[in-house]
């Protein structure tokens, strides 16, 4: 037979159109085939049909419409024969059907070819919303949704595909149906213009954009967004050949305006590539003598801009923090979880390991080409994990060493930058302050250039305050300089020396309230703050901070590197930590609470507004002045805690430093939507659990062990749960505390489990039944005989393991179906298969997968039950079915559960 849902309900035999009766017939036909032979739960069914006030009936007349279904799709079933097409599964029914057999298996196979040909073929096979002529109430069904919410991502996929090929014409007839059916997503009509744009057709594309306009502000009463007006701005200001995607990175700092000097450098640098090339080798820029403020990263940024576009698919940045004197270098597996996250990679599908990191880095690049920029590197073993094996990739590397091992392993150019000559430095500063002011006063020139040495960081400084009176003459700043309170300093060899004389005389300059924020500002652990956090910071208005910030980036102290986002050089937050020391410790200590309070309040608040049914924390009120953030709703609250989430670690780790404990193991549990990688959040909880044990919070202690403990196993680091796993069960059994004590011993038959301790594994699943039982809790009943059924599996005692899954079925039949439903399917097949009956085996596997499928958990399900479902293809004989799920379920085990992927990597290498 043939289906179809991307459209009308509707299926054919033999090539005539089946009638397949009532709107209700058809819904339920709909609901299952939308599915994919996936089941769908009975509960779902009656609620998809008849709202929140079904009849009494409405289980009766589900089995009726089945059983009307069943004989138009297979009319030559025996009355009350089941069929093999539509059956009962998982508390509920599911359709079998072929991926040639429904038009929406079609639509992803053809999407996952990820070419211009098969996007648009795979579009094609819309007729119309998923489900049409169907009450709204089905096609508003969340799997229904789920499905429009395909079309739409595929649209966009196809125009950011045809737009790097140079093949919009292929996809313009497309992607208008696309943004005709959905006239106020603004990123189907933003890539809709720069497809018109690419044909130059920019008067259409112009003509789009009024009309989105137009119906945002009639039908919602809003502007348009980022993305589309990025789209009218690239219109209005490229060519038909110049229009890209949006949504590609394009990380790169912006290009200085008044970039000078450097030719030789620049031009040999230029020179390195020379598309199309059969490979690329990285290029590091180094200065000489591991000299700061020399202008490594002007030049890196100024060569990325030249050369950007020739990589067409984006630029990536990202500051290596090499030397930073606040912050600890960043560890390449943290580097790849950032460039992973710019790449599009979800926090949850970022491997555990940096070798497992970096091998998905290597393969998301794969193919593509694009620009590297990584800033400010330690050492060659920072940056080495970080280089993209695709040829036709540019990598450009920053360091204040020379990188000599990179030179020479890896086949790296050296770009060595010295001081400016005096030349260069003259054209530094005429490009600032203008040919006539320097040319009437030379000698006064010559002074300045002696006096900065030819240091770009320090000529910028001194031009930036020369700039501020433009009527003041040159001779008089040359003046100031050398009476300058340590400013003689500049004729040491030691150039941040000559870096802090420059800075103390600009910082001199600020006005009072500039030049405290710019103290205090040391206080912050970065990498970048806002208006609102400088704000809290000095405990001044928001208004009067933006201005402060405006005066320090106008005087080259800090830099707007996004907009609303400001970030410092090392060495002048060196020296604002410098000054800060000069002044009381109560100014520092002052600014510290006021910044974490800030923080803390507005991530708890982002938190529950995220997560309204979370257990909220308790919390005094913020200290005067911190200004927490007054989140609108969860979007914007969600919105926060990924803009602040670097941010959040750094305030959580400086706070343990300087035992703010009240505030680290609370600004941890804001972060927890972020969902961030198993690295980040032991490390993360780690750090609480060093202030919680200085506050001797035992109930936070247990807590955070219990992560721990959970954190380490997704981690595969067996030991370690275990220790973290006994502790919390200690804590817990002194407080009391029976549910904490049960989901330790859950945990713990997890450790054991891998670490085949079969007598410890037992006895733990027989506590979390005995507690489960106890606090009167079927649910965690499940549980545990969920877990105490595996480890008697594991023990060679099959006949007591089926006899405690028939428990958890038993409890599913009252509660409906669960996680441990699933699992305790997945247990009868592995006794099963361990009785040598692989058969029977599949056929339960298979079952666990559905079941999990039907209530939203398939992920943390799948990769367990399909690396069993391949012992029992194996032991069938059918080498070629167990290497495909095996390979099915290292995909998702890679991200979620490192010990289940390291056994399957090992059988896999066993297959002949």
């Amino acid at each position: 037979m043939r289906f179809e849902v991307l459209g009308p309900v509707r299926a054919w035999r033999d090539g005539h159109e089946v009638q397949l009766g009532k709107p209700q017939h058809r819904a339920l036909l709909g609901l299952l085939l939308v599915a994919g032979g996936r089941p769908v739960a009975l509960a779902e069914l009656i609620d998809a049909l008849w709202g929140d006030e079904p009849p009494d009936t409405a289980v009766n007349g589900i089995h009726r419409i089945v059983g009307i279904l069943r004989r138009v799709l297979e009319p030559q079933l025996a009355p009350r024969e089941a069929g093999r097409r539509l059956t009962r599964a998982a508390g509920g029914y599911r359709i079998a059907v072929a991926a040639d057999e429904l038009d929406l298996l079609r639509f992803r196979a053809l999407t996952a070819e990820t070419t211009v040909g098969s996007l648009v073929t795979a579009l094609g096979l819309w007729r119309g919303p998923a489900l049409a002529g169907l009450p709204q109430r089905i096609r508003e069904h969340p799997a229904v949704a789920a499905v429009e919410r395909e079309y739409q991502q595929a649209a966009r996929l196809a125009a950011d595909l045809a737009l790097s090929t140079g093949d919009a014409g292929q996809v313009l007839g497309v992607l208008r149906q696309a943004a005709d059916r959905y006239p106020l997503d603004e990123a189907l009509q933003a890539r809709l213009m720069l497809l018109l744009a690419a044909l130059d057709r920019r008067a259409d594309a112009l003509e789009i954009h009024r009309q989105v306009t137009g119906r945002l502000a009639d039908e919602l009463g809003v502007d348009p967004g980022a993305e589309l007006r990025a789209a009218h701005r690239q219109v209005l200001g490229t060519g038909p050949d110049q229009a890209e995607p949006v949504d590609r990175p394009a990380q790169l700092p912006r290009d200085l305006a008044v970039f000078v000097g450097r030719q030789e450098e620049l031009a040999g640098a230029l020179a390195l590539y020379r598309p199309p090339a059969d490979a690329v080798t990285p290029v590091v820029i180094s200065a000489i003598g591991g000299m700061a403020g020399i202008g490594k990263t002007t030049l890196a940024v100024h060569w990325a801009h030249r050369v950007a576009h020739l990589f067409p698919d984006g630029q990536l940045y990202l500051n290596l923090r090499g030397f930073d004197p606040a912050e600890r270098v960043m560890d390449p597996g943290d580097a790849l979880t950032r460039i992973l996250d710019a790449l599009g990679v979800p926090a949850t599908r970022i491997p555990a390991g940096r070798e497992a990191k970096a091998a998905l880095f290597r393969s998301r690049m794969r193919g593509r080409r694009m620009l590297v920029l990584l800033d400010n590197a330690r050492d060659e073993q920072q940056v080495r994990d970080l280089l993209p094996a695709s040829p036709g990739c540019l990598v450009i590397v920053t360091s204040r060493n020379s990188l000599a091992g990179l030179v020479a392993s890896e086949g790296a150019v050296a770009v060595t930058l010295d001081v400016l000559a005096e030349p260069d430095a003259r054209a530094f500063l005429t490009r600032r302050l203008g040919p006539p002011r320097i040319e009437r006063e030379p000698a006064a020139v010559d002074e300045i250039i002696t006096f900065c040495a030819g240091l770009p960081l320090a000529l910028a400084i001194v031009a930036a305050k020369a700039a501020l009176g433009p009527q003041q003459p040159l001779a008089e700043v040359a003046a100031a300089l050398h009476a300058a309170r340590g400013l003689d300093a500049l004729t040491a060899t030691d150039v941040t020396v000559n870096a802090r004389a420059v800075f103390s005389w600009s910082y001199a300059a600020l006005t009072p309230t500039t030049a405290r924020l710019f103290r205090l500002l040391a206080v912050h652990p970065g990498p970048d703050v806002t208006a609102g956090a400088a704000a809290a910071i000095a405990g001044i208005t928001t208004e009067r901070a933006r201005a402060a910030l405006d005066e320090l980036a106008h005087g080259n102290l800090i830099t707007e590197h996004v907009p609303g986002r400001y970030q410092s050089h090392d060495l002048l937050r060196a020296y604002a930590a410098e000054l800060l020391d000069e002044g009381t410790g109560d100014e520092e200590t002052g600014a510290r609470r006021r910044m974490l309070d800030h923080y803390l309040h507005s991530g708890v608040a982002a938190k529950l507004a995220v997560m309204p049914y979370a257990t909220p924390v308790t919390l005094g009120a913020p200290a005067d002045g911190a200004r927490p953030v007054a989140h609108t709703g969860p979007d914007t609250a969600m919105a926060w805690l990924h803009a602040e989430r670097w941010v959040l670690i750094a305030a959580a780790e400086a706070a343990s430093r300087h035992r703010f404990d009240e505030h680290v193991w609370r600004l941890t549990w804001t972060m927890s939507p972020l969902n961030q990688h198993v690295e980040i959040e032991i490390r993360m909880l780690e750090t609480s659990l060093v202030s919680a044990e200085r506050l001797g919070d035992q109930l936070v202690i247990a807590r955070l062990c219990d992560g721990l403990a959970t954190m380490s196993l997704r981690a595969d680091r067996m030991d370690q749960a275990e220790r973290y796993g006994l502790r919390s069960l200690e804590i817990a059994k002194s407080l009391g505390d029976e549910a904490a004590q049960f989901r330790v011993q859950v945990t713990l038959c997890q450790v054991y489990q891998d670490q085949e301790k079969l007598d410890r594994l037992l006895e733990a699943g027989r506590q979390a039944v005995t507690l489960a039982l106890s606090m009167g809790d079927t649910a965690a009943e499940s549980i545990g005989r969920r877990a105490l059924a595996w480890g008697h599996a594991q023990a060679g005692d099959y006949p007591q393991s089926l006899h405690e899954c028939a428990k958890v079925l038993a409890i599913a039949e009252v509660e409906g179906p669960s996680v441990s439903y699933a699992a305790a399917l997945d247990t009868i097949g592995y006794c099963h298969l361990q009785q040598g009956d692989p058969g029977a085996a599949v056929t339960y596997f298979q079952d666990s997968l559905a079941a999990a499928q039907a209530i939203g958990h398939i992920r943390g399900v799948e990769p367990l039950v399909r690396h069993h479902l391949g012992d029992a293809h194996l032991a069938a004989g059918d080498v070629t079915a167990a290497r495909q799920v095996w390979e099915q379920a290292l995909e998702i085990a890679d991200e979620l559960d490192v010990s289940t992927a390291r056994k399957i990597r090992a059988k896999l290498a066993a297959l002949p």
